[in-house]
């Protein structure tokens, strides 16, 4: 349909429609390949020419028209976190207007919908999804059940401080090192207090949600597709997020230390069980809570959890540790490609839950905790570990897209 033909009214609704939509999928945290994939099927299928778009976390630019009549607009945004409900409801809006069953009115209706109703939860559910995710990462990470009931409880802790501080203005940058400071705190009180446990390990558990493992992935991802600017600015958000967690580790620690003592550290043994599939089968319910996903999705994020995992073990057993990441990586983006074309939305409702379980940041956290405690030589190696680790997942994931058919990755509307 032609700009000036939807819904009656001229271009100027087409153009509101894309830009809105550009706004909302960048809130609803949407990769940069991802929402410049479906701001360019809106335009063509609003009848918008000449359509360019360059997303970044801070500054989104749309130009449309042939370049001697091109407008350009900029459009400024803040870095986002997944919204998979909002991600699930934008995907939903692209396929009715490429399949023209919404005017003018009515998309600008539902896009307001998106922005103005974002999925809420009662703040009880909310906690219990950051208890569960710090209980269900334990076992991942190399603790027993002693570590994963500690983490369940310092989870909770973490979780009241990102929930009180989302009702506050002006607290997001402040959020993860503030958690760190009280979850690196609890965990060594508790082991003072007789508590049996590895205080890193839960400490680490506790925080799983706050580490950039997604970000840094998605940067990786950009700058290996020549997304530059978006690739480098995800980039050194995720390790902007991860010196905040060190600084806040560094200083909950030292604060339990001067009050009640040094603890000793307790190896952790992170060799596979049946008991990480039960434990990546929560942590895939706790994603639906603290990511923001349907209730109906929980199904698909644990089964997302739980390949991802599998995966990772088998491709080191078959290809070796260094391979893992990226048999994992490709094995949850085909899977995800295939669910996404199934459930007729974005991948990302698999893919997201899966890559977490990876853990990609778990690593350069630690590398920058041995860092601060002098243990340079193998701090550095686990600092490379994590860029490679990243670097794999990403390709693992570009693989997929090469692997699978155009229908299952294209933005086409489906019957």
């Amino acid at each position: 349909m032609a700009a000036d033909d939807v819904g009656g009214r001229p271009a100027e609704a087409a153009t509101e429609i894309l830009l809105r939509f550009a706004r909302a999928g960048h809130d609803a945290g949407y990769p940069t390949a991802d929402l410049e994939e479906r701001v360019e099927a809106l335009a063509d299928a609003l009848g918008l020419v000449g359509t360019e778009i360059s997303a970044t976390p801070t500054i989104v630019e749309i130009s449309l028209g042939s370049i001697p009549h091109q407008r350009s607009y900029t459009l400024r945004v803040r870095p986002s976190v997944v919204d998979l409900d909002a991600i699930a409801r934008l995907d939903e809006l692209v396929q009715d207007l490429l399949a023209r069953r919404l005017d003018a009115d009515q998309a600008l209706a539902a896009l307001a919908g998106v922005q103005a109703r974002p999925l809420r939860r009662s703040w009880p559910l909310e906690l219990a999804g950051y208890g569960l995710a710090g209980a269900a990462l334990t076992p991942v990470l190399g603790g027993g059940w002693r570590e994963a009931i500690a983490a369940a409880v310092v989870g909770l802790v973490v979780g009241g401080i990102a929930i009180t501080a989302e009702r506050a203005a002006r607290a997001a940058p402040m959020v993860a090192p503030v958690a760190a400071v009280a979850a690196s705190f609890c965990a060594v009180s508790l082991t003072r207090l007789g508590a049996d446990i590895a205080p890193d390990v839960v400490t680490l558990a506790a925080l799983v949600t706050f580490l950039p493992g997604m970000t840094l992935t998605i940067g990786m991802r950009e700058l290996s597709t020549e997304h530059l600017q978006s690739g480098v600015a995800n980039t050194a958000s995720a390790l902007v997020q991860l010196l905040g967690l060190v600084f806040g580790v560094g200083v909950g620690r030292s604060i339990a230390v001067s009050w009640f003592g040094d603890v000793s550290a307790t190896a952790p043994d992170t060799t596979f069980s049946t008991i990480h599939v039960l434990a990546a089968v929560a942590a895939g319910v706790a994603f639906t809570l603290t990511l923001r996903a349907r209730y109906q999705d929980a199904f698909v994020m644990s089964a997302a959890t739980v390949l991802a995992l599998v995966a990772n073990e088998v491709g080191a057993i078959l290809f070796g540790n260094d391979a893992a990441a990226f048999v994992a990586a490709l094995t949850v983006g085909v899977a995800g490609g295939l669910v996404g074309y199934w459930l007729r939305r974005s991948p990302l409702v698999f893919i997201v839950p899966g890559v977490l379980m990876l853990v990609p940041g778990s690593a350069g956290f630690n590398s920058i905790l041995q860092l601060l405690s002098n243990q340079t030589v193998s701090g550095i190696s686990a600092g490379f570990d994590t860029f490679v680790t990243a670097m794999s997942i990403a390709y693992g994931l570009m693989v997929a897209l090469l692997v699978l058919p155009r229908r299952f990755t294209s933005v086409a509307p489906r019957a």
